[in-house]
């Protein structure tokens, strides 16, 4: 599914941007689309393509419909979006059109003869199939970025994960960039644009992207079946990523995928993503997202009551960092464990955190919003300051490679000191 360019919710700044730019007839070559995960960078740039691309796009007004005005536009401003019923726009929507290209990390699999890549980082394998071509006698690949445009409005490359891209492959894309043939445009989606080259970057149009509004995030997961409650307590841990929150919502026995934050490549050739959401467990099941809330909830609740000690926390997060871990090995068996189970480390830290918020907010005389579950009141804002310190730290040395058991050991026994204080 592509979603219609003026249907993305919590980038006013960003449409506003697009639609001048549309209007003006001036589409930069590069662009960067910058911001956290999950908060409809992909969506984005492909709906962006669609309108290129479609036969006969349409047009409305600035204030006509029931969508939000666009901030710095004038009501009477034309805003652009894709038909949905062109032959373009259907060719996009099955997958299949041939001057879209999506170009993703896990398509090395199409080229590893081994068949065990973990597809952690985007190769130059990828980029010289997929975009640069190859031209060394042993191994020739024809560049796609410089054939004609096979319908005649333009070729788009969208790349995702682009901060993931080796150096060898960010220095051929580099030489790309330098000379884009006319009428094509390439978008590279980062969550982490200072991993790019600095010679990319000053090349390219960058666009940020801001963490969804809760309200907004709210809405679009209660559309997806889920309790007001629900959806208030996902959108609070997720920190106004979707996509992060459909990721959760995905961890369910019933593995059917509704993926709006990456859809199928081009050639619909790879690989589901390992962060491919999916609706809630149809058997009515809640996911084990809500769970995993409850059970380190509770168990903050007895390590403040001296009912449990920090190994049982240590214990609990590994277990449920690990079901995290299989849920995601599920979707993609070749998928990195050791990340996975680091991905799921760093939920569950974030899942405290938001509880340690929640007692900061008592502690203050100011009202939770969406409160997790809890029997507590009354723990002291210094202690809770401490701890959240503690969670913050024990998160840096995740992504710092730290061996996850002993890590989680020594912040539960941290957390239970700091608890067992008060």
């Amino acid at each position: 599914m592509v979603l219609p360019l003026m249907d993305i919710s919590g980038q006013p700044a960003v449409l506003g941007h697009l639609q001048r730019v549309l209007a003006g007839d001036r589409m930069a070559s590069t662009w960067i689309f910058a911001g956290p995960e999950g908060v409809g960078k992909f969506t984005t740039a492909t709906a962006l393509a669609a309108v290129k691309l479609c036969e006969h796009p349409k047009q409305s007004s600035n204030a006509d419909g029931p969508r939000v005005r666009l901030p710095g536009l004038d009501p009477q401003f034309s805003l652009l979006e894709a038909c949905g019923q062109c032959a373009s726009c259907r060719a996009i929507r099955a997958g299949s059109h041939p001057d879209l290209h999506l170009v993703h990390r896990r398509l090395v699999r199409l080229y590893d003869k081994s068949g065990k890549s973990k597809a952690t980082t985007l190769s130059i394998q990828v980029i010289r199939s997929e975009i640069t071509g190859d031209a060394s006698p042993d191994n020739r690949v024809e560049s796609k970025l410089y054939t004609r445009s096979k319908l005649g409005r333009g070729k788009w490359f969208i790349i995702d994960e682009a901060d993931l891209m080796q150096v060898e492959a960010q220095n051929a894309l580099l030489k790309a960039l330098e000379e884009p043939p006319p009428g094509t445009y390439l978008v590279l989606i980062s969550a982490s644009p200072s991993d790019l080259l600095s010679t990319i970057r000053s090349r390219a149009q960058i666009v940020p992207f801001q963490s969804l509004p809760l309200d907004a995030l709210g809405r679009a997961l209660m559309a997806r079946g889920l309790t007001e409650t629900q959806a208030r307590q996902l959108a609070r841990i997720s920190n106004g990523s979707l996509g992060r929150a459909m990721q959760w919502l995905s961890a369910s026995s019933n593995e059917a995928q509704a993926n709006d934050e990456k859809p199928a490549s081009a050639k619909s050739r790879a690989k589901k993503s390992a962060n491919s959401p999916a609706e809630p467990d149809a058997t009515g099941e809640p996911p084990p997202v809500f769970n995993w809330i409850n059970q380190i909830c509770t168990m903050m609740d007895k390590i403040a009551q001296h009912q449990a000690g920090g190994m049982n926390m240590a214990d609990l997060l590994a277990r449920c960092a690990d079901q995290f871990a299989g849920i995601g090995l599920k979707r993609d068996s070749l998928a990195s464990r050791d990340r996975l189970v680091r991905d799921g480390v760093m939920t569950m830290l974030g899942i405290i955190g938001e509880w340690l918020d929640d007692q900061l907010r008592l502690a203050t005389g100011t009202r939770p919003t969406a409160p997790l579950p809890t029997r507590l009141t009354g723990l002291p804002a210094e202690m809770i300051q401490h701890c959240l310190e503690i969670c913050q730290t024990a998160q840096r040395q995740v992504d710092q490679n730290a061996h996850v058991n002993l890590l989680l050991a020594s912040t539960g026994t941290a957390i239970e000191g700091a608890l067992r204080a008060h």
